[in-house]
Formats: C-alpha cells, sequence, structure tokens
C-alpha cells in the first residue's frame, strides 16, 4: 500500500523536516512551493497562513524536507496530471469524470493513482490533505453550485450559425489571419453591442484568479497538458448577436484533432514559455489558453515590437518576432479605449476574429493618419500621407527610410503612441 510509513527513509543530508504547524506561525518567505513538476509562480511568495491561495499536501515520507503547502494553479495544475493518469487505471477508466474528481483523493481512487503523485523528496508519494480547510474553494464550489442551477434554468447558448460569405462593412482582408475561414463577416446592420458595464460585470464573475478552479479539465497532447480544456462557449455570450458565429469566432474545423499549423504554433511556443495563460497588452487582464479553437477569449497577433513583458519572443518566417494578445473587452472597446495621442482617433478592433493568431501586428495595419507612416529615426515620412499600403500585413514590414535610409519596422509604433481612455457607456 502507498500509505505505509512503517520503512522511512533518512533525511536529506543538509535538510530538516519542515513541520507544517511550525511553518504556520512562522516567517511564511522561506516557504517553497512543493509541486514536483516545476512551480507556475516562482516569483510568487508562498503564504500558508493565506488558504485562498495555498493548498496543502501530505507527504508519507515521514523525513520529506518540503513544506508540503503549494500555489493553488500549480495544485491544481499538478492535480490534473494526476487525473490524466487515473483516467488510465483499471476500474477507473469507466468512471465519468466527476466521478474521478470525487474518487481522486479517497481511497477508491487514490489506491489507483498514487505512483502519479510521487514527491520531490524522491521516497514518497503526495496526497492531498483534506483536513485543511481552504475557505476560498468553498465558497468557490458554493458559487458554481449556484451557477448552476441558475445555467439549469436560463441555458445561454452560444449559437454558431454558418451563413453565406458577405462583405462586411470593415470590408477587411481575411488572408493573414491564420486559422481562419477565409470569408468575410456579414454585414452589420444588427444590434448594437452590450455595454462596457456589462461586459465588466461578467469579467468580475469570471476571475481570473479563480480559472484553475473552473477550466480543470486539461488535455493530454498539447504543451503537456498545461493548457485548460474550454468546457463551454458561454464567455462568448456578452456578444451581440450578429457576431455569434463562425465567421466572428474561430472554430475548430481543420478536422477531429485540430492539428493545425497555427494551433500547434500557438501551443508549442506558450508551452516552451510555460505559459498557461497569457495577458492583454492593453489592460493586462489575464487570458486562459485553452487547447483548441477558440484559443483565448481575444486574439493573438505576432509582430517586429515587444509591446509588454507578456509578449512572447517567437521565430516566425525566419525573423525573431512577438506573439502578443488582446483581450475581447478591449477589442470591443469594452474594457479600455486606444486614442491616437495625434488625430485622436480611436483604435477599434472588433472586426477581428476572436480566438486565432494574426500574422501581423495589428495596431499597425491601419494607420489613423500621417504621424503614423512616419520614419522612427528622423521623422520624415516614410511614403506619402495619402498613400496606402496594398495589405495590412506591409505595415509590418522592414522598410527603408528615403530620407535617412534607415531600414526598420517604422510603421509599427509603440502603444504609447495610443492614448488610453476609459470605454463609454
Amino acid at each position: 500500500m502507498p500509505h505505509n510509513r512503517r520503512h522511512q527513509a533518512p533525511v536529506v543530508a543538509g535538510q530538516q523536516r519542515l513541520d507544517p504547524a511550525a511553518i504556520e506561525n512562522q516567517n511564511y518567505e522561506s516557504v517553497l512551493c512543493s509541486v514536483p513538476n516545476g512551480c507556475l509562480a516562482p516569483d510568487v511568495v508562498l503564504n500558508p497562513q493565506d488558504k485562498d491561495g495555498v493548498s496543502k499536501v501530505l507527504c508519507n515520507n515521514e523525513q520529506c524536507p518540503f513544506s508540503g503547502y503549494m500555489h493553488r494553479q500549480c495544485f491544481d495544475n499538478w492535480e490534473d496530471g494526476v487525473l490524466t493518469y487515473l483516467k488510465s487505471c483499471g476500474r477507473a477508466r469507466s468512471w465519468s469524470e466527476k466521478q474521478r474528481h470525487q474518487n481522486l483523493w479517497t481511497k477508491k481512487g487514490y489506491d489507483l493513482a498514487f505512483k502519479a503523485c510521487g514527491c520531490r523528496c524522491g521516497r514518497g508519494h503526495l496526497k492531498k490533505d483534506l483536513d485543511w480547510t481552504n475557505s476560498s474553494k468553498t465558497n468557490d464550489e458554493d458559487n458554481t453550485k449556484r451557477r448552476k442551477k441558475h445555467n439549469k434554468s436560463t441555458k445561454p447558448v452560444l449559437t454558431l450559425t454558418i451563413q453565406t460569405p458577405a462583405i462586411g462593412c470593415h470590408g477587411r482582408s481575411r488572408a493573414n489571419s491564420l486559422g481562419s475561414t477565409g470569408s468575410s463577416p456579414p454585414s452589420s446592420g444588427c444590434e448594437s453591442p452590450h455595454s462596457p458595464q456589462h461586459y465588466q460585470s461578467v469579467r468580475k464573475r469570471s476571475n481570473p484568479k479563480n480559472e484553475f478552479l473552473t477550466e480543470r479539465l486539461r488535455h493530454n497532447s498539447g504543451g503537456n497538458g498545461i493548457f485548460a480544456r474550454r468546457t463551454d462557449f458561454s464567455s462568448f455570450n456578452i456578444l451581440p448577436k450578429h457576431k455569434i458565429n463562425s465567421y466572428h469566432i474561430k472554430m475548430e474545423d481543420e478536422g477531429s484533432q485540430g492539428n493545425d499549423d497555427t494551433r500547434c504554433f500557438l501551443l508549442s511556443s506558450l508551452a516552451s514559455a510555460r505559459m498557461c495563460r497569457t495577458f492583454c497588452v492593453v489592460c493586462g487582464d489575464a487570458l486562459t489558453v485553452y487547447d483548441r479553437y477558440p484559443i483565448i477569449d481575444g486574439t493573438f497577433f505576432i509582430g517586429p515590437r515587444q509591446h509588454s513583458r507578456a509578449s512572447v519572443q517567437v521565430r516566425y518566417d525566419n525573423r525573431v518576432q512577438y506573439l502578443s494578445a488582446v483581450c475581447m473587452g478591449c477589442l470591443e472597446g469594452w474594457t479600455v479605449r486606444l486614442r491616437c495621442r495625434r488625430c485622436h482617433q480611436p483604435w477599434d478592433g472588433s472586426h477581428l476574429i476572436l480566438g486565432t493568431m494574426y500574422t501581423f501586428d495589428i495596431f499597425a495595419a491601419t494607420p489613423c493618419c500621417s504621424e503614423r507612416l512616419k520614419c522612427n529615426e528622423c521623422d520624415s515620412p516614410v511614403i506619402a500621407p495619402d498613400q496606402r499600403l496594398n495589405f495590412y500585413s506591409d505595415y509590418s514590414h522592414m522598410v527603408s527610410c528615403p530620407f535617412c535610409t534607415a531600414l526598420e519596422n517604422h510603421f509599427v509604433k509603440a502603444l504609447s503612441f495610443y492614448q488610453r481612455v476609459p470605454p463609454t457607456a
């Protein structure tokens, strides 16, 4: 049995057993995360007294030198890996996902899954401490039950209707939207979008801090299983009805496995950076990354400029570029509006496809004034103010200034070129 404590290994030389009771009463800055497969938040201080952000585990090696505490997100990620292992074990193969969650830390499930619970000490196995109360999880479970009860009566549905392609009001080309359907959106002479206040209320109910609780199902293929499995599409119900379709939201359509180049590129790049979520370069909100389309509640793009620290350096088309994301709220202008500091014209991303990736800088693609066409070195116009390039992606390419001959991505400006203004009602 994995719970036997009769034959215990000696403590590792130079290390001392950390008593959990003493830890909770001492300086918690010395406590390290005990997750075996790599901490997701090594720079975040682990405070055992903060039961909202910490989970507790027990090692059956009484001489284990590790603390027995994990960041909540680290524990949830680790637990999902154990659940994936349990799925392949004996009688658990016939269990439903709900039964696996319920049985994992009981004798019925743990006796099957303990081999996937090896501790960092190398001489024991970890198990969740069921006697350690966690107020946040209790509240989350209560809230989840209330939401399920409410959703059962209201039954919100994302309707994805395939419509005949038509030219939209933006008349945009989608050739450089990887993973797009290749069609233009239907005309938008429909109802107005929801208010910014309504969007903010939705964001509060889906706090990113709780996403590791509500998005528990992981997939064991892309990115070593670190990405969430999208259980429903309710987050897109905030959109106006004419946008709830496969023209505006990228859906899985490249086959049953969804193993197209765009998806593989995104997930492998983020997995290499050990990022199971990303952050909007405009407002900074956290965005969960999913293992299938739509990959985020927003859109990715790659470009030559690193707009924030959350932008991941990648190699694309034999060039070093940066992978960035913008959330749905900022694209629609519900969270933060960007306005050019020169001409005061607002930037609009509401026409972009959600859940996929563009191969150009989406902020440079539609210059609003002549200031955005000037050289980054000598401030002279690179092209005439009334001249426009053929494709959106052309504005992300390197060009030579006709005055100072500097070869650079002159049309790709920093986000400081924009003024951030609050959304209007």
